[in-house]
């Protein structure tokens, strides 16, 4: 079937918070034990828009949109995006020095800020902040509740209706907010992306889930994060029940957890596995569940398995994509069976174009074999911001390139494999970290795997194998797991060393900071390989030394 036919060119203002009568009474939003019906949210965004509007905020400049998770977060959202500016997303727990490269490399004139990290930190961090920025004060909006109360503002004040400056159209496609990139690997890069390509995802994508769903929500997700902005969205389209949460303080996180008792939630694997590991979880963690979505995917099957054993099978939706993509590629729908819940991140989603391109000769694939994952369709985004056209990820087809390795199986699933950049070479054959990740992921001490590449001098890249212990030992013997995995493995992929530790350093969106990862390794493992780049050379210098004395 031709999914394109399909597409929409809905957007934001008359598909999310533009309720009939008969569903502008229902509650839309409930955040700090406040309830906020869909009539709420429409009044709310009108009075904001005017705000900015009135403040100077017109059709294409950049708005920073910095806090925690909140009602009047999103609110400013939608208003930004509805006076025809551009909302730029910015990571609450980024330090001072990348709050400041953020704004500045997108070119935001206007911010508008709630809670973060740094303002709790430091006491004029916001006034360093926009010293640095070169942006005035007057462009400065506080969003936090105390400054900002739309309750008490919508008893008091006639709200007239904000008419978009922008015609439906170009107000659907054009860029509407940037997203970061989560930069585990490299610095974020700012990604431009449309209300048209949300919009799509969720109409022609999400409509399957609307009947199958519980009426209320958890987000225990980011909203700065394209996933967390996607699956609130997602609900209020549908006009449900959406319950937000900071996400700053754990305890408060499981309080609302078994008080709010939600039938659906959103998550990465590792807040899931926080809330099964607390105390009597076996007596109240079934009872309301119906479906748990999650963000960023899981790290094995292992981890699958142990979760579903905690919440149940079939509970759980996995996915893949990328904030490229808005950021939806392949889901796994609650009805699909379930080893391929297991073991692949789902079906395409609907109208989207999937190719598979041969890393080293640059051609596509038949169905079926492994390859580079391409992408073309409406989830595409429109670039990143002011970076040339020799560095944006399209190619001349105008597909996007992931620099994700997989394939579609024989029934249509989406089967990943790794990543082209992790792809380790040693000795001039190019190995998969995932196998060696696979064998450590066997031994029941391991938590969490890594497995990187370092530079060699003699050999191309070492093999370092980096793993979370569930418990410290006394004493940790890297032999007996190295000995161990040779009998099940080619010497060539076996690790120079394997690194512990207690917790792999993790970003704001719960996934692995491989920045930080590789940052620990090197000085755990510098004078190891010192060593062993020495012994080598020496030897190397003896044997030169022993052929000439013959």
């Amino acid at each position: 079937m031709d999914y394109k036919k399909f597409e929409i060119g809905n957007y934001l203002f008359e598909d999310i918070y533009k309720a009939g009568d008969d569903q502008k009474r229902l509650p839309g939003i409930w955040f700090e034990n406040l309830v906020y019906t869909y009539e709420e949210i429409e009044r709310s965004v009108d009075y904001y828009a005017h705000f900015l509007a009135d403040r100077g905020v017109k059709k294409g400049d950049h708005v920073g949109l910095l806090g925690v998770n909140s009602y009047n977060w999103l609110i400013a959202f939608y208003a930004i995006v509805r006076v025809g500016g551009v909302a730029v997303l910015i990571n609450y727990m980024a330090r001072h020095e990348t709050l400041v490269d953020l704004l500045k490399d997108t070119d935001c004139q206007y911010l508008c800020y709630g809670k973060f990290t740094q303002l709790i930190k430091k006491e004029h961090e916001m006034e360093d902040l926009l010293k640095e920025t070169g942006m005035s004060q007057e462009n400065a909006f506080s969003i936090q509740h105390c400054d900002l109360d739309f309750k008490d503002i919508l008893q008091k004040e006639a709200i007239v209706p904000f008419l978009s400056p922008i015609p439906r159209e170009e107000d659907s496609k054009r860029t509407s907010y940037i997203i970061f990139t989560t930069g585990t690997t490299s610095k974020p890069k700012p990604a431009m992306l449309s209300q048209y390509s949300l919009m799509n995802l969720i109409y022609l994508n999400l409509s399957p889930l609307d009947p199958i769903f519980h009426r209320r929500f958890y987000c225990l997700l980011p909203m700065f994060h394209c996933f967390g902005l996607l699956v609130v969205n997602g609900y209020l389209a549908f006009h449900k029940t959406v319950y937000l949460n900071t996400l700053v303080n754990k305890v408060k996180i499981y309080k609302e957890f078994l008080k709010n008792k939600c039938g659906v939630y959103a998550s990465v694997s590792i807040i899931y596995d926080q809330l099964a590991k607390t105390p009597f979880w076996w007596f109240h963690g079934n009872r309301f569940i119906k479906h748990c979505i999650v963000g960023g995917g899981f790290t094995s099957e292992e981890e699958f398995k142990f979760l579903e054993r905690k919440y149940g099978k079939g509970k759980f939706m996995n996915g893949y994509g990328q904030t490229e993509c808005s950021p939806l590629i392949s889901l796994v729908y609650p009805d699909s069976p379930h080893i391929k819940q297991r073991t692949t991140v789902g079906i395409p989603m609907r109208g989207i174009e999937l190719a598979f391109m041969d890393p080293a000769t640059k051609k596509l694939l038949p169905k079926g074999q492994e390859g580079e994952i391409l992408v073309k369709g409406y989830n595409v985004f429109n670039g990143y911001y002011k970076k040339p056209k020799e560095e944006q990820p399209f190619d001349e087809n105008g597909y996007l390139h992931t620099g994700d390795l997989g394939y579609l199986d024989e029934d249509g699933y989406l089967v990943l494999s790794g990543r082209i950049k992790d792809i380790i070479i040693r000795k001039g054959e190019n190995i998969s970290p995932r196998e060696i990740e696979d064998e450590l992921r066997k031994f029941p001490e391991f938590g969490g795997v890594r497995v990187l590449g370092f530079p060699s001098v003699d050999e191309g890249e070492y093999i370092i194998g980096c793993v979370e212990l569930i418990k410290k030992p006394l004493h940790f013997s890297e032999r007996k797991y190295l000995d161990e995995m040779r009998k099940r493995l080619p010497n060539i992929k076996i690790p120079a060393h394997i690194v512990y530790m207690r917790r792999f350093p993790l970003n704001a969106n719960g996934k692995l900071d491989e920045v930080k990862l590789r940052e620990i390794c090197m000085l755990k493992i510098a004078r190891f390989l010192d060593e062993e780049v020495l012994a080598r050379k020496t030897r190397k210098l003896m044997e030169e030394s022993n052929k000439k004395r013959r």
